[in-house]
């Protein structure tokens, strides 16, 4: 799943748009509490994880050279 967000997104409205791409069921397992954004050389990523504290999915950003990032959501095999 991808989608795309200005550069200047704050991470809540990267969030968002986060659970908003993700199929509902995946997104009612989620938690915010445990998830978290990590800052990375190239960009930023994020760790969705449900209120136990399972990895539901990977993201990561790239610039799609628009000035805007391009977001990548790995969803991790049950």
């Amino acid at each position: 799943m991808q989608f795309t967000a200005e550069s200047n997104s704050t991470e809540d409205q990267v969030w968002n748009l986060i659970i908003q791409n993700l199929a509902p069921e995946v997104a009612a397992e989620v938690s915010p509490a445990t998830s978290s954004f990590i800052k990375t050389s190239d960009g930023i990523e994020c760790h969705v994880r449900k209120s136990n504290g399972d990895l539901l999915a990977n993201c990561y950003s790239e610039s799609d050279r628009m000035g805007r990032r391009r977001w990548t959501i790995d969803l991790i095999k049950k």
